[in-house]
Parts: structure tokens; C-alpha cells; sequence
């Protein structure tokens, strides 16, 4: 059983804020449906990198109320044969490209989504530009699905996604936000009963919040989307150990 609309709608994108984009993007949204509730989730994606995306995306898991229609537009392919996606997973609904960048709605295997083909002939819709389907396409179907004119499963066929980004088989920073935090992709759990972690060829101890060390002290720490960090008070944790996205991580003993 799919959730009930809530009237929220979500929005992801690489347009940035310079451009009229994001504008026009939520014009083609209240213009199918003028009640909804928008939430501006992030529009400062590094352009075409579905990486970051694909992170931002699976951030917003168990974050929004029961029937939150998420749109996530990262689509450096829009305008090609690949297809556009509407996934029913964990009490939510996302809408996006079939490129990696809902992948981790069904990461790791297992987890339960109904992935569906957007029947784009059958809903009645028809793009106006080959390069902007966030506007043409999916601002009016996640405005019509948060709205309540169509339900989830007249989206279109059921389907199975053909490009899914890799899962990484070694711990790494996945990436690294405007404060020079290292965000990795160890979880919580494993590292309760660590010591700290080993990033740059640093050993970096295990604290709390950012407060109990010293000021320009590095520290390992859970933060905010429940996986392990890496900051320096009051500094950039990325600056000052010279590391980016895709650097190694590990744990380190008790």
C-alpha cells in the first residue's frame, strides 16, 4: 500500500541559484498543482556529478513526513533514450533520471522500491525542450502526483532501473560539505567501539561534537546523517589534511 500524498514536494537539482532554473522549475510545479508545500533541499550539486547527488539523495531517507514527493534532478543524459523514474520506497516518493542518482533507494540490495517507467505519452505530457525535463516532465508529474490527480501506480509500468552507481567495497569520504567536514560512508555502529579512524595517513581520535577538542583539533565524530566525520575545530578538516571526496577511510582499534 502506497502512503497518501502528503503535499510536500522536494527539490534536488545542479542548477545553482545563479540561473533562473530552479525559478522556472518551481513555476512548472505551482502551475500543476498551486497548493503544494516546496522544500528547497539543495540546488548547489556540482553540475552533473550524480555522486554527490546520489549521496544528497539517500540523505533524505526517514527525513520527510509520509508521502513526501521528492524530485531529484542531477540528468547530465536528459534529452537521450534513458528513462525517467518515479520510486515508491520507505513511505516516500522520488522522481529522477535512470542514470545512478535514486540508487540508493534500492541500496543495498534488499531494500524495498517500487520502481516505475514515467509513461510520458500516457500522462498527455509533451516537452517543450529536449534539455530541461525537470520542468517539462517532472515538475507536472510531482505536482499532479503531490496534488492527488494521479496515484503512484498510473505513473507508468513497472520497472527495472538500468544504470545504478556502484557500491563501494572500501570505506571512503563520500563527501565533503562547505565547512570542510569529511564525511565518510562508515556508519555509527562499528565505530562506537572505535578508537577513531585513520584518514591522510592521520590517526584521528574519537569525540563527540566539535567542542571537546581544542580549537584547530582534528576529530572523528557521527554526525548529523549518521555516518562517521571528520572535522577540525573551528577549521576545514579538508584543507588542512588536503583530501577530497573518494579518499580511503578505516577504523581503528579500541
Amino acid at each position: 500500500m502506497h502512503p497518501r500524498p502528503s503535499g510536500i514536494v522536494t527539490l534536488l537539482t545542479d542548477f545553482g541559484l545563479a540561473d533562473p532554473y530552479v525559478g522556472i522549475l518551481k513555476g512548472a510545479l505551482l502551475r500543476a498543482a498551486p497548493k503544494v508545500t516546496m522544500v528547497d533541499l539543495c540546488h548547489d550539486v556540482p553540475p552533473h556529478d550524480l555522486v554527490t547527488g546520489a549521496f544528497f539523495v539517500g540523505a533524505t531517507i526517514g527525513r520527510f513526513p509520509s508521502g513526501t514527493v521528492h524530485v531529484a534532478v542531477v540528468d547530465p543524459g536528459v534529452g537521450t533514450a534513458r528513462a525517467l523514474l518515479a520510486v515508491a520506497a520507505h513511505d516516500n516518493y522520488w522522481l529522477g533520471p535512470d542514470n545512478g542518482l535514486l540508487s540508493p533507494l534500492w541500496q543495498p540490495e534488499g531494500r524495498e522500491a517500487d520502481v516505475r517507467q514515467i509513461d510520458v505519452d500516457h500522462l498527455g505530457l509533451r516537452p517543450e525542450s529536449r534539455t530541461f525535463h525537470g520542468r517539462d516532465l517532472l515538475a507536472p508529474v510531482a505536482g499532479w502526483l503531490a496534488g492527488g490527480r494521479f496515484g503512484f501506480s498510473a505513473l507508468g509500468p513497472r520497472f527495472a532501473p538500468q544504470q545504478t552507481l556502484p557500491a563501494q567495497a572500501t570505506p571512503r569520504v563520500v563527501h565533503v560539505d562547505r565547512f570542510g567536514n569529511l564525511i565518510t560512508s562508515l556508519r555509527a555502529e562499528p565505530f562506537a567501539t572505535a578508537g577513531g579512524v585513520r584518514l591522510g595517513g592521520r590517526s584521528i581520535p574519537r569525540h563527540g561534537t566539535y567542542g571537546d577538542v581544542p580549537p584547530g583539533s582534528l576529530l572523528a565524530y557521527v554526525g548529523s546523517f549518521g555516518l562517521v566525520e571528520v572535522a577540525q575545530h573551528g577549521g576545514s578538516a579538508a584543507r588542512s589534511l588536503d583530501l577530497a571526496r573518494g579518499a580511503p577511510v578505516e577504523l581503528l582499534g579500541p
